[in-house]
């Protein structure tokens, strides 16, 4: 579903019931773009789609600083791949 498609979703009626009868649920929220989003719902009898309104979305800005400093030295061993695989994965990938 595009953001036009969206647009072009009824609103979701007041009481939250369809043309059908059946009751309308939340199904999930659509990225509108710049942190806005809506809530789509869905009918539970005939799945007809309605939009909600769109809403800020509350964006929490990530912490930077850890609780722990990092580790000393270079990459962590890999476990995955013993000595031999690795050594002719090196050198597959340097050509």
């Amino acid at each position: 579903m595009g953001p036009g498609d969206f647009q072009g979703l009824p609103e979701v009626p007041s009481p939250r019931l369809c043309a059908c009868g059946q009751r309308i649920r939340w199904s999930h929220l659509k990225y509108l773009g710049k942190g806005r989003s809506a809530p789509v719902y869905v009918c539970v009898g005939c799945g007809l789609a309605y939009r909600g309104r769109a809403a800020e979305g509350v964006r929490e800005q990530p912490t930077t600083q850890r609780g722990r400093p990092l580790p000393d030295g270079g990459h962590p061993d890999n476990p995955v791949l013993d000595d031999e695989t690795a050594a002719k994965l090196r050198q597959q990938i340097s050509g």
